[in-house]
């Protein structure tokens, strides 16, 4: 039995991008804060606890790796479904 892609292939395949960005991003502000570096805690407002802010963003990004994942996937059952003539 043929797996059906559940989201079409353009937006697999934006979403596959805009989740990299995501994870690049979040996985560079999370090892800055979590190294207290002073363009993110040096500000009078910034936050206490710069471990909590970045073990946050960590998270984050792991979340963003499963829709990469997802995605990658999506657009492989889309070429695999492709091929498949009913």
């Amino acid at each position: 039995m043929a797996m059906r892609p559940l989201v079409h292939s353009g937006l697999a395949g934006c979403c596959t991008i805009v989740s990299v960005f995501g994870v690049v991003c979040l996985t560079v502000i999370g090892y800055g804060f979590s190294h207290n570096w002073e363009a993110f805690m040096g500000s009078t407002r910034g936050p206490k606890d710069g471990q909590a802010v970045g073990s946050t963003c960590y998270t984050v990004a792991l979340i963003y790796l499963a829709f990469v994942v997802f995605c990658t996937c999506q657009l492989g059952v889309h070429r695999r479904y492709s091929r498949i003539q009913i």
